[in-house]
């Protein structure tokens, strides 16, 4: 299965940050997610931005040219629904403000999936955090609800960034996005 990182949102409720380049244990966000993503059994991926995100854009350009894709920034679902010309078959969306995905829960996700539905929303302990896997196709799709219970950090608001020791890539001194590539 192929997989789609998102990482084209605004960051609103962070102050309009770009939520991929937040710094946690001295490593931009994005790549703790990829990371894990290529420690797992995701066959490919790409990666969305947006006019939203030119920094993140940017820092990607260095490694992942070929992966990103850009789309207009018009939404989360919108954005996946741009990306669907890109996926013939069904792919994992994963959104990049989320901090302690595994490698393990996404294999654990993509095991979850089969070919009798054409959609597959995670929760964690009940709520959504944007992990799914859907068909690219428009309109109704069959749907799969998965539950799983980890220690998952959904990063909207300061409180958020606070329990898991986050910092905002724009207050590092210097700059700090340019030399970890």
């Amino acid at each position: 299965m192929k997989a789609l990182i998102m990482a084209g949102g605004k960051g609103g409720r962070l102050g309009y940050v770009e939520k991929p380049l937040i710094i946690i244990k001295n490593k931009f966000l994005i790549d703790l997610i990829l990371d894990e993503v290529k420690k797992s059994e995701v066959e490919d991926f790409y990666i969305a931005v947006s006019p939203y995100t030119p920094e993140t854009k940017r820092y990607l350009e260095k490694g992942y040219k070929d992966k990103i894709i850009e789309t207009p920034g018009n939404g989360f679902i919108e954005d996946i629904n741009y990306c669907f010309k890109f996926f013939d078959d069904p792919f994992l969306v994963i959104p990049s403000d989320i901090y302690g995905l595994t490698y393990k829960i996404i294999n654990k996700i993509i095991s979850s999936f089969s070919n009798e539905y054409e959609a597959l929303t995670v929760l964690n302990y009940n709520k959504p955090i944007g992990l799914n896997i859907v068909s690219p196709k428009d309109g109704y799709q069959k749907e799969k609800i998965l539950n799983i219970y980890e220690d998952i950090v959904n990063l909207n608001t300061p409180e958020d960034l606070k329990k898991v020791g986050g910092k905002i890539w724009k207050r590092c001194p210097g700059e700090f996005w340019r030399e970890k590539r």
